[in-house]
Order: structure tokens, then sequence, then C-alpha cells
């Protein structure tokens, strides 16, 4: 059996007969602040609620969270010039979790006055969430998008109750964006003893945001304090241990050694920050690295990447790989489950084994060395993923799967319309 065979994708539905009126969908997500502290998931669901056609979907954007931020700020901008009705919950608060917890659902229970079709929801806290809205604002069906591969890492025991047990029976819907995502929830005993079955239906992105012509790469470089004729290899992601910083950082001593014009860009911020800029100067290449904290407009950082790197130990589904292959950028990765689905290795990029310092030092010695050769794997990249991974092709996908979701008679599993 084939990947495809053996997961239910929305190329396995049928037609659908369109309802006489656009579908109700409540879009929930952590909150509008992407990149300081939200990450590509709130991305997605933002570029997500933007691409729906809205004579079939009718579109209802709800944070649990307001952080009063400026990348908040800017989203807010973005999605009032896009029409899009959307709702703020409480106040997020870092130093006080359990607070802030409280303080979201106190701010979900004052939505009042709108019936959903279906609500639907993505992330770990925000699946909770989207329970008890659904008792409180009557909606229909219940829908989550799992974007990781690993859910609730910090707090297994309720990734257990929650994911293991509660989901499976209250969710009408489970989807994932990777297919190992898919894999485990396929895996859960609740969910097989019920015969669900998750959706794939893969991340996305924008592709129209990046451009390959760099807008002033020198400028750029000068605002970062990069010489011009620098080797760039470029990371963007929360500087978190499960990114692989630490092995990246072993790596890159190996490539100044032998580069000494390569500097490594790291975009991002996060509770390893400190950690990192230590060991950055144990290791003597401080003044080859360059961490650069959140960024607003990565679209015009990445101009200046000669490479790519992701040093991961786990993800669902990239979207930094996606963006870098949107921005015409080479690839290198960590040959893990989510990455290998956008990365083939020698064809649309290279793979290193992750928590290896010495493989991906190479490696990324080797591409930098040969970039007419990465140049071609990008161009074979971008063929592939821009079919794939366009967010006008996963809005498409969305709406298929709830217009059969809402024609679906009363208590007969979506699986049932599956060939």
């Amino acid at each position: 059996m084939t990947p495809d065979e053996n997961h239910l994708s929305i190329s396995n539905l049928g037609a659908c007969k369109q309802t006489n009126r656009p579908i109700r969908v409540l879009e929930l997500t952590a909150g509008l602040a992407v990149g300081e502290p939200l990450g590509g998931a709130a991305r997605f669901v933002i570029e997500l609620t933007k691409t729906f056609d809205r004579t079939l979907i009718e579109p209802f954007l709800v944070c649990v969270w307001k952080y009063e931020t400026l990348p908040e700020k800017h989203w807010q901008s973005i999605i009032e010039a896009c029409s899009i009705p959307y709702y703020l919950g409480g106040r997020w608060r870092s130093e006080y979790l359990l607070q802030s917890c409280i303080a979201g659902l106190r701010g979900l229970w004052n939505l009042q006055g709108y019936q959903p079709d279906i609500i639907h929801s993505h992330g770990e806290f925000t699946d909770i969430a989207a329970i008890l809205l659904k008792w409180k604002l009557g909606a229909r069906y219940l829908v989550r998008t799992r974007h990781s591969l690993i859910e609730w890492p910090k707090r297994p025991a309720l990734g257990r109750i929650f994911g293991h047990w509660i989901y499976p029976a209250v969710f009408d819907m489970e989807v994932a964006v990777s297919r190992g995502a898919t894999d485990a929830l396929n895996r859960r005993m609740l969910a097989r003893l019920r015969r669900q079955r998750a959706v794939y239906i893969a991340n996305a992105i924008d592709f129209t945001r990046f451009k390959f012509e760099a807008t002033d790469s020198l400028l750029i470089k000068r605002q970062f304090n990069l010489p011009e004729d620098a080797l760039i290899v470029g990371t963007i992601g929360s500087l978190s241990r499960v990114k692989g910083y630490d092995v990246l950082l072993n790596a890159f001593q190996q490539v100044v050694a032998h580069i000494p014009h390569a500097y490594l860009v790291i975009v991002g911020d996060g509770p390893e920050r400190a950690a990192l800029s230590i060991q950055a100067e144990s290791l003597g290449i401080q003044h080859s690295i360059r961490f650069l904290g959140s960024q607003r407009h990565v679209e015009q950082i990445y101009n200046i990447f000669d490479l790519f790197v992701s040093s991961s130990f786990i993800e669902g589904l990239p979207t930094v790989l996606l963006e870098s292959i949107a921005s015409g950028i080479p690839v290198v990765a960590t040959n893990i489950p989510g990455s290998r689905e956008i990365i083939e290795h020698d064809v649309t990029g290279l793979l290193v084994p992750p928590g290896d310092p010495i493989a991906l030092g190479k490696t990324l010695i080797q591409a930098l060395h040969s970039p007419q050769r990465m140049k071609l794997l990008a161009k074979e990249a971008f063929r592939r993923a821009r079919a794939r991974f366009s967010i006008e092709s996963i809005a498409e996908q969305y709406t298929t799967l709830f217009q059969h979701l809402v024609a679906a008679p009363p208590n007969a599993p979506l699986s049932s319309h599956f060939d």
C-alpha cells in the first residue's frame, strides 16, 4: 500500500452538493502574535482564513488570547483590511500560565450572538477551548487540526488524557498536517475501537509572499552587520531544544574553519537564547553568528540566505522549509518524518541524520561549495512544493471537508463518505 493509499485525504472524497448558504466556520487559534511568541501554526490559520472562498465559507477568526504586541497589531490590520471578523479573548501573560488559561476561557465565554456550523481548532489548549465553545455557541460540528508530531510534549499526561481518550470521542473529525501525525492519530486505541481515521491535509503557505529576487540584499546585510561577500546559512524558528540549534552551532564550527566568510543567521527567540549565545562564545564562533530575534518581515530576510538549514529533532510539517523553497533557497534538513515529506534527498535538498554535528557540518560545507548543484535542487523543490503545499489548494481541501461534514446524515461518521 502506498503512503497516499494508507491515509485518508481529500482526494478520496467524491463530489458533494453545496449548501444554499456559506458554511459558518469559527477558526479557533491561540492568537495573532505571529513571530512573538506564536509560530507557524498561528500564521497558517490566518492565511487559511484569508484564502477561503467567501461564497462557500463564512469565516470568523477567534483567538483564545490577546497579546498586546506589535506583531499582533500588524496582523489585526491585515485581517481588518480583508474584512474578516475576528475576536480576541483574554490577556496572555507568560509569567502567569494558569491565570492566562483562565482568562482565555473567560474571554471566550463572552462570545454570544453567533452560532457556527463548525468550530475548527488549532492547538493543544485551543482544542480544549473548542469543546467548551461548542456547548456555549451550539455549533453543529467540531474539527481539530494537529500541527505537530508530538502533542503536549511538556505535559504528556494531559496529552494521553485529552489526545487519546477525549478528543476521539468529542471531535467529529481530526486532521493532521503530516503523514507521521496522521499515523499517530490513527494508532490511538479509542480511535481504532471507534473505527475513526484522521484525514491528512498538509501544511501550506502563501507562495505569493515570497519572491526570488532580493529587494536589496546588501542593505539587509548591512542592517544586520554582515559583510557584503558573506556566505549566509540561515535558519528560522523558536529557540527551543527540539530545534537542535546546539547541534547546529557545533556543526557550524566546522563550517567556519573551512569557509571563514560563512555566517550563521538565526531568526527567532525562545528559552534557549542565552544558552546558545554562551555556546557560540565557548566555540569561538560568536563573530560568525547573528541572533536576530523575532522578525516581522521574514520574507525579506530569506533573500540574504545562500542556504537554509533545519536542525530539528521533531517537526510536524515545517512551514519554514516551504518558505525557504518559495524563496528559491536551497535546503539542508535533518532526516525526520515531517521534513522528509518536503525534502527528497539529493533531489529537492539534502538530508542529514538528526543530532549529528559532524554530518551536518560536512553537508553544509559541501552545499556551500556547490552552489550550482544546490540551485538545481532548489528549482525542483519549488516545482514540487508549489503544486502540493499552496494555501489555495489546502483551503479548497478544507472547504471540501467541511462541505462533506455538514452534508453527512445525522450520526453518520464522515469516514463513510470515503471510497
